[in-house]
């Protein structure tokens, strides 16, 4: 993942969607106003093939951009 144009700071946060255990303790990529960040992952995804992202920001808006480099079976 690779988030710019952060307006404040704050974190992204990756999990299957429809997950049971919720939000993770960790987050995957931290960010502050102005900064590009990128980070990689191996990450699951939910039932229907689908992943939840939750952006921490207080308030203001980032540009989040997801490459998906390969799966496994």
């Amino acid at each position: 993942a690779e988030l710019t144009g952060a307006t404040v700071g704050g974190d992204l946060r990756f999990y299957p969607a429809g997950a049971a255990q919720g939000l993770p303790l960790a987050s995957a990529i931290n960010f502050g106003a102005g900064q590009t960040r990128a980070n990689n992952a191996v990450l699951r995804l939910g039932l229907a093939q689908d992943l939840t992202v939750r952006c921490d920001q207080m308030s203001g808006t980032v540009h989040l951009i997801i490459d998906i480099n390969g799966y496994f079976q």
